[in-house]
């Protein structure tokens, strides 16, 4: 079983959509899984921004159902707090599973990993 870190810094469909496919795949496959929310890609993560993308790319796999994946997988979901001031959003905007840390906090946990991504 390794560790595997992802940094998601967009909100578009190219950037959500491989960084959940990629963390729940290793986390089926064993492995540990980080997923660090970096500013840009905070909005994706209050409300119903999630289900918007998914209804707007129904050709994708259901990336409700990847988003739940993750979390009975025990991913990893740490969310930057810089963001917060960016777009004006309280921590309690988050959708449920989420953990606000400071860049220092994914950099210690993510230390070791197997493979990194980026998207």
């Amino acid at each position: 079983m390794g560790k595997v870190s992802i940094t998601l810094n967009g909100s578009d469909v190219k950037n959500i959509y491989p960084a959940a496919t990629i963390g729940v795949s290793a986390a089926a496959s064993g492995d540990d899984v980080i997923l660090f929310i970096l500013p840009s890609a905070l909005p994706m993560f209050v409300g119903d921004k999630l289900k918007e993308l998914n209804d707007a790319a129904p050709e994708l796999p259901d990336l409700l159902e990847l988003w739940e994946g993750l979390k009975m997988m025990n991913t990893q979901v740490l969310v930057c707090e810089l963001g917060f001031g960016v777009h004006g959003l309280k921590e309690e905007d988050l959708i449920d599973g989420c953990e606000v840390v400071g860049a220092t906090t994914f950099v210690a946990r993510a230390g070791g990993s197997d493979l990194t991504f980026s998207f």
